[in-house]
């Protein structure tokens, strides 16, 4: 039987701010689908739903809602409990955690095709401007709400911070955290990563250049779901051009401690392409400058519009000879409802973005030929 231990599940904390509200949620994991548990800070390591997670875990077995490492291990592909696996190794019965992930300021310059408007204040603007729902309105910062939790955890184990957005590096809120995290976590600079989760259309200010070398390392994660006409697809509004130019400028210019990971979200549209990032990686963007290998992720998307159920049986049968057809599970079949929803959910926001769909990625059109009729 294989070894299910997740470092997450016994070392994960993940500080959600997402309600109008700005009351605090926590899960154990980014990826879990569990709800976000609205919870008192007085009980956040040692909360009842954690308790019961970690004891489902030492029994080795998969909880419900950790269905996304378990359908990529299944597939024979690294997930992410292997990766934090790799990294923390086990450890149990911590008095603090090992890991924590920030969703504090959803402030976001784009709206893109796998996001939605609670995780992006442009995404909310876009939906306003075109009448075509009530969009979420969220706090965009809670950023000194972030600094009052942080002061009641014990820090004394935390060797990684994760910040996700909105898009980090806009504005100053993950910032002033993270000048908080290096003067109350032990060590920060002997033990702690800090990482910052980007899409690629900011730069760093020099300003800021102080505050990253107070850390043993800074890890940019890129969020990359595509080149050219397809990252701008995805990726609306940006720019392949300028995010690209950004990236490189980022490489060269960043203190030394400075390392990165693209981030490659997987949905009904890019998994045809599911080889084109990487190979930009390869050419342009294999390493940073002092020679350390810029890592590359996958991961499927959590959309019930954009993932693996609106794709065909004749999209399953293209993409069969590949790695990445390992990920569909062994009970996949197609989804009629889904894919007739889909397209024409993309349809509306192709005519108010200005976009084309079939343009975009045009090799894949035919695996739609019967629903497009």
């Amino acid at each position: 039987m294989n070894n299910l231990y997740c470092p997450m599940i016994h070392g994960g904390l993940h500080i959600n701010y997402k309600d109008a509200s700005g009351s605090l949620g926590v899960n154990h994991c980014c990826l879990s689908t569990a709800p976000v548990i609205p919870i008192d800070q007085k009980d956040i390591w040692d909360n009842k739903n954690f308790l019961s997670i970690r004891e489902i875990n030492d029994k080795n077995q998969w909880d419900a809602n950790c269905w996304e490492c378990k359908q990529i291990e299944a597939a024979g592909s690294k997930s992410f409990r292997k990766s934090m696996l790799q990294h923390f190794g086990e450890k149990r019965n911590l008095t603090g955690p090992l890991r924590i992930d920030f969703l504090f300021d959803r402030s976001c310059n784009l709206a893109c095709t796998i996001c939605n408007p609670q995780a992006s204040t442009f995404w909310q603007q876009y939906l306003k401007q075109n009448k075509f729902a009530s969009p979420i309105i969220v706090n965009t910062s809670n950023v000194d709400k972030v600094i009052e939790v942080l002061k009641t955890l014990d820090l004394s184990n935390l060797e990684q911070v994760q910040f996700c957005g909105g898009e980090t590096l806009m504005g100053t809120a993950y910032w002033k955290v993270a000048d908080v995290l290096s003067k109350i976590v032990p060590h920060a600079d002997k033990n702690l990563l800090v990482g910052f989760q980007t899409n690629g259309t900011q730069t760093v200010d020099k300003k800021y250049y102080e505050i990253i070398e107070k850390f043993h390392l800074v890890k940019f994660f890129i969020s990359i779901d595509g080149i050219n006409k397809r990252f701008n697809y995805l990726r609306w509004p940006g720019d392949w051009n300028q995010v690209s130019e950004n990236i490189l400028e980022l490489r060269e210019n960043l203190p030394f401690n400075v390392m990165f990971l693209v981030q490659e979200t997987l949905s009904n549209f890019n998994l045809f392409y599911s080889d084109e990032v990487a190979t930009w990686i390869a050419n342009n963007f294999a390493t940073n400058r002092v020679a350390d290998k810029v890592e590359h992720s996958q991961q499927l998307v959590i959309h019930d519009l954009l993932g693996i159920e609106v794709i065909t049986e004749e999209y399953v049968a293209a993409i069969n000879n590949r790695n990445i057809r390992n990920m569909l599970p062994g009970n996949w079949k197609e989804n009629p409802d889904k894919i007739k929803q889909m397209l024409l959910e993309t349809a509306k926001h192709d005519q108010a973005r200005g976009q084309n769909w079939k343009t975009a990625f045009p090799e894949i059109v035919q695996y739609y030929s019967r629903y497009l009729q």
